[in-house]
């Protein structure tokens, strides 16, 4: 399949100066009209003036990397500002009208040209979603016209299918004009995996915990984006090994394989083979014949696992691989608050509070749960514990309010579940979607929390990887 060339206009505009700072329009040819729009991106003048059709950016969380549409109410060139309308976000008064607001000059840049046509796998394509447009990657059409596309996002590794008028092909805005994908020139992170380059990618289990499986880049995508092919993962359904554009984030080189290791040691990190993917674990036992007894949280209880298919575990720390620890775990005094998870159906991705009541041997703890209770529900419920399932209570800051796509912790049925709000609603009331699930429940404010994770003893908000 091939795209339409974007629409020639008929009358070609140009800009100048206005005495105020400010750039109108008029007649003239495109190489013109660039000249003035770098001129005014380099600082001399402002780009857009009054009424001008412009795109609006975000570093706000829930909606940094999208586009939205709106118009230039007026242009403040000597703070380099832009007040502007928005075309489809309003505000939240009794009496919802279009937003209004002002923002930096840089945030704002002109509305791309649109281009019809099919859009082919792999291609940067602009989605319409919430009322911006996000960047994604086609990844398949569907119908005898692709009336529809499967869109992938893969810095949340999410996949939507949209039709094809709520798409468009994605152009770059660099230095006053309008880029093919393709003449993008690659960050530094994505320039480290040239096409060919044996790379490990990090994917969320079934357990919905990270593992990394084996894979080859196959082309580079934007800045950071890479398609790859994984060298044992299958797509469903299918035969033939699975096709992938990620983020640069979640790929790491293969790490370095340890020779002459004869034998594993006690409480020593590894990484083990496990459905195709390496996963995180600690040696419990040497059960001799080379083979160990492995304790991960990929898994209840312990399963064993031949050398040949164990690695000691390293880190990719700026650029480098680091050899990890023993692992030491966390030491609970007798009262402290903590969160238990499990691996019983039905329980599995939640985390409930409890209470330490007793530390036992072999890192194990004894608890009492805050909210859950025995069978006959008499009393609360008291459980024996392993150091894999237990955390400190987490220390949330609090907020006013959650917005879009933001990454939550809702409290729900006694525990507290991993989701994305996707809608907000008034009166400090969200809906939240469950990935794990593919369910949506309303939950009020006081039923919410920013979620993070507990890693290498930090609480980690991992949607921005800092630290709280």
């Amino acid at each position: 399949p091939t795209r339409a060339e974007p629409p020639i206009p008929a009358k070609p505009t140009s800009i100048t100066t206005s005495s105020e700072g400010t750039l109108e329009r008029e007649g003239g040819d495109s190489r013109e009209r660039n000249e003035l729009w770098r001129g005014a991106m380099a600082g001399r003048a402002m780009m857009f003036a009054t009424g001008d059709e412009v795109e609006v950016s975000s570093k706000d969380e829930g909606f940094r990397g999208a586009w939205y549409e709106a118009r230039v109410a007026r242009s403040k060139p000597y703070g380099r500002l832009y007040t502007v309308v928005y075309d489809h976000l309003v505000d939240d008064g009794e009496n919802p009208r279009p937003l209004r607001e002002t923002v930096k000059a840089a945030y704002v840049r002109p509305r791309p040209p649109r281009r019809g046509g099919l859009f082919p796998p792999h291609l940067p394509v602009d989605a319409r979603y919430n009322d911006g447009w996000w960047v994604g990657v086609a990844v398949r059409g569907r119908g005898e016209a692709a009336e529809r596309y499967t869109v992938c996002f893969p810095d949340s590794r999410e996949e939507m299918e949209f039709p094809a008028a709520d798409l468009r092909a994605h152009l770059e805005w660099v230095d006053g004009e309008w880029v093919e994908p393709d003449e993008v020139t690659p960050g530094t992170a994505a320039m480290a995996f040239p096409i060919g380059t044996h790379v490990e990618v990090s994917r969320n289990r079934r357990d919905s915990l990270p593992a990394w499986f084996v894979a080859t880049v196959q082309k580079l995508i934007l800045k950071s984006y890479l398609l790859v092919k994984y060298q044992s993962l299958k797509a469903d359904d299918k035969e033939e090994c699975l096709k992938e554009v990620v983020d640069v984030q979640h790929v790491r080189p293969c790490p370095p394989r340890v020779s002459g290791k004869k034998c594993f040691n006690l409480l020593e990190q590894v990484e083990v083979l496990h459905d195709d993917g390496w996963c995180i674990g600690v040696v419990s036992r040497n059960c001799g014949g080379s083979r160990y007894i492995v304790k991960s949280k990929h898994w209840e209880g312990e399963m064993k696992f031949s050398q040949d298919a164990m690695r000691l575990r390293h880190e990719w720390t700026d650029g480098e691989w680091v050899l990890a620890t023993k692992e030491e775990f966390e030491i609970f005094e007798r009262g402290t608050k903590v969160e238990i998870s499990s691996d019983e159906d039905g329980f599995r991705g939640a985390w409930y509070a409890a209470t330490v009541v007793e530390l036992l041997s072999g890192n194990m703890f004894r608890v009492e749960y805050e909210a859950l209770r025995t069978d006959d529900e008499t009393e609360l419920l008291k459980e024996t514990v392993n150091a894999f399932h237990i955390r400190p209570a987490p220390r949330t800051p609090a907020v006013k309010e959650f917005k879009l796509l933001q990454e939550v912790d809702a409290y729900y049925n006694d525990g507290w579940w991993i989701g994305v709000i996707s809608r907000v609603l008034e009166g400090s009331r969200y809906i939240v979607y469950f990935k794990q699930t593919k369910e949506e429940l309303e939950f009020g404010h006081s039923e919410l929390r920013i979620h993070v994770e507990w890693i290498n003893g930090n609480w980690i908000r991992t949607s921005e990887a800092l630290p709280l």
